[in-house]
């Protein structure tokens, strides 16, 4: 389902990208993370970030002063391996032993629906009593208008073009069914403003979430098209004089309990 090489390029890709708008907007999302999470902040935690795309998680954690010890797992060959606290992925967690961690977290994860089940069968092993996990999600409705543009140009070249966002429900439900209590779906929606269609596109890239399906569509765009698209995208988004987006995001947490 997924191109394993392309994630791995998306995830080098962010960690050296240095866009303002990305790091404002993992920052707004790591301080909703760190409040969902109730991070205990009298007593030292040890933090899994799985998957990470960037250091901002982390660097949120010390700003807020939380003492913590945070691992990360990531592909190989993702980042310079001389990364303190690195972990190479895999869906046992293998390199994590059992109840260590006391919060794990997960920004835009891609797991195949195949993986997911085992994956947090791992977390709960690892995860200390009353310990809590949360992964973000893009929701179905995320940037629904831009979307719309790109399927009233592309119409027949449509299907792929954008990552699938998981049922949000299904996954509530396979968390309870696997042991977690406390389970929570919500959802928050934030704006987010650019000047111009390329920022869009650069955002997306920054932020390591570019499509990665293993049968996106690969044709390339013709001048008259693109030329058509950036034009709706200043038309139909502009308020104020900046081109808005409305992005959703889905938490997806659960608590260890015996």
């Amino acid at each position: 389902m997924f191109d394993r090489n392309k994630i791995i390029f998306n995830n080098r890709r962010s960690f050296k990208a240095s866009n303002k708008k990305v790091n404002l907007f993992l920052s707004k999302l790591s301080e909703d993370a760190i409040q969902r999470l109730e991070i205990d902040k009298r007593k030292k935690n040890n933090v899994l970030e799985i998957l990470a795309k960037s250091n901002i998680f982390v660097k949120t954690l010390e700003k807020k002063n939380i003492k913590t010890e945070t691992f990360q797992t990531f592909f190989p060959n993702t980042i310079n391996f001389n990364q303190k606290n690195m972990i190479i992925n895999n869906n046992k967690l293998s390199a994590i032993d059992d109840e260590k961690i006391d919060c794990c977290i997960s920004f835009f994860p891609a797991f195949a629906k195949s993986d997911l089940t085992f994956i947090l069968k791992s977390i709960y092993r690892i995860l200390k009593f009353e310990g809590k996990f949360l992964f973000l999600f893009f929701s179905s409705d995320s940037c629904s208008k831009l979307k719309k543009i790109f399927y009233d140009i592309f119409k027949t070249k449509f299907e792929d073009m954008f990552m699938p966002s998981p049922d949000i429900l299904l996954l509530g439900n396979i968390t309870n069914l696997m042991g977690y209590k406390n389970v929570v779906v919500d959802k928050s929606s934030y704006i987010i403003t650019n000047k111009t269609p390329e920022d869009i596109w650069g955002f997306i890239r920054d932020l390591g979430v570019s499509n990665y399906l293993q049968n996106r569509n690969k044709t390339a765009i013709s001048k008259i098209n693109y030329n058509e698209l950036r034009e709706k995208i200043k038309l139909l988004l502009t308020e104020d004089g900046v081109i808005t987006n409305k992005v959703s995001i889905n938490y997806l947490i659960g608590t260890k309990k015996h």
